[in-house]
């Protein structure tokens, strides 16, 4: 399992959409610009400022452009370590599902390991160090009730400064598997 790429992720016609150009469009301009040469947030400050494209746009545009000119990896971040996430809707309110991402022996019922717990905002997010100093966020979002009435909220883990490229499929299936294992929990 592999992380996908940014074109993966957004297709060109929601990316016209948004910004006025293509991919291709843009990659174009850029290479013209001379943005081989440039770090991701130069990229990014080039086309907010010189084209107006929404902040969270032009970061798309500027990963994208840096995976297509082999500057990133998919999954890789600006400081050349990797990061992946994964996210499961479970039904359930927020007060109730925070305590198994909150407390330890709770936590352990689903994710099956014993990290350092750095960190909680109640009822939001909780940071944890791996074993290996990699880094996890996790979060909880309160959803809209489904079409059913039931009460349901978002679960996401971000786990970064992964060492490689080959530690992403792993870590991916990692926590879609953990995720699982905490939706089955949950809602039985």
């Amino acid at each position: 399992m592999s992380t996908r790429s940014h074109e993966q992720q957004i297709g060109d016609e929601r990316l016209r959409e948004a910004t006025g150009r293509s991919r291709v469009e843009w990659y174009a301009l850029l290479d013209e610009a001379g943005a081989r040469e440039w770090d991701h947030t130069r990229i990014a400050r080039w086309l907010g400022g010189e084209h107006d494209v929404d902040g969270w746009w032009a970061q798309g545009v500027t990963v994208g452009y840096e995976q297509s000119r082999g500057l990133r990896e998919p999954g890789q971040r600006p400081d050349g370590t990797f990061e992946v996430s994964a996210t499961k809707t479970i039904y359930g309110a927020v007060a109730d599902i925070w305590p198994y991402l909150a407390d330890d022996e709770l936590r352990r019922d689903w994710l099956d390991v014993d990290w350092k717990l750095v960190g909680t905002t109640e009822p939001k997010t909780v940071r944890l160090v791996a074993d290996d100093d990699s880094r996890v966020l996790l979060s909880l979002d309160p959803l809209a009730p489904g079409k059913d009435g039931r009460t349901k909220a978002r679960v996401g883990a971000a786990h970064s400064r992964l060492p490689g490229a080959d530690a992403v499929g792993e870590t991916k299936k990692f926590w879609r598997d953990a995720l699982a294992k905490l939706a089955a929990l949950l809602n039985p």
